[in-house]
């Protein structure tokens, strides 16, 4: 495969390929490190502020009463926030870790999703059934203090919409959503919006 020059794409987010009946566009590991380790931060304060509260709230050699009521406030609270925690810290190592490769043909659009570099997920869908690839502002990075917007791209299928398909993310701002936008319209032979 051949790499494509373009102008607007940042190689950190995303790489593209000539093959020979069509594109490959990687997008790698770490595209977003900064919204994934502020995840990551926040879930771990929640663990460590629940394992404090427990801590705190289990004494050994207390009365009956003091036990029953440490073990409501830990259920109601410090159980929850924890394993929240750990949910957050999951989507972060998550966000960290996952890559998507695309293949575009003007017979079909295939997906791997890869974490850790092992498939997690395989989808494909034919050219035939898009009616559009759409752009969606991604709001798992975006970010208070940028300007910026990120979008994400899906291929609407004519009539099921759990057969949409995600074919490009983590693209930051109008330019690289455009750019990969027109590139994945073309060699999918559709028409553009």
């Amino acid at each position: 495969s051949v790499l494509i020059e373009t102008s607007a794409l940042p190689d950190s987010v995303v790489s593209l390929s000539q093959c020979p009946d069509g594109i490959e566009i990687y997008f790698p590991p770490l595209r977003a490190p900064a919204a994934a380790v502020a995840l990551g931060l926040f879930g771990a304060a929640c663990v460590a502020l629940s394992l404090l509260a427990a801590l705190g709230l289990l004494s050994p050699g207390s009365s009956v009463a003091y036990g029953l009521m440490a073990i409501a406030l830990l259920g109601a609270f410090a159980a929850p926030f924890f394993v929240f925690g750990v949910v957050f810290v999951v989507i972060a190592l998550y966000m960290l870790a996952n890559s998507l490769t695309v293949n575009v043909t003007p017979e079909v659009i295939r997906t791997v999703r890869r974490v850790f570099g092992l498939a997690w997920a395989r989808r494909e869908l034919g050219c035939a059934d898009i009616t559009a690839i759409e752009a969606q502002i991604s709001a798992k990075y975006q970010n208070l203090f940028g300007a910026e917007p990120y979008f994400r791209l899906v291929a609407r299928h004519a009539t099921q919409r759990d057969r949409d398909l995600v074919v490009a993310e983590s693209l930051r701002g109008e330019a690289v959503k455009a750019e990969v936008q027109a590139l994945i319209t073309h060699h999918a032979g559709l028409n553009p919006a």
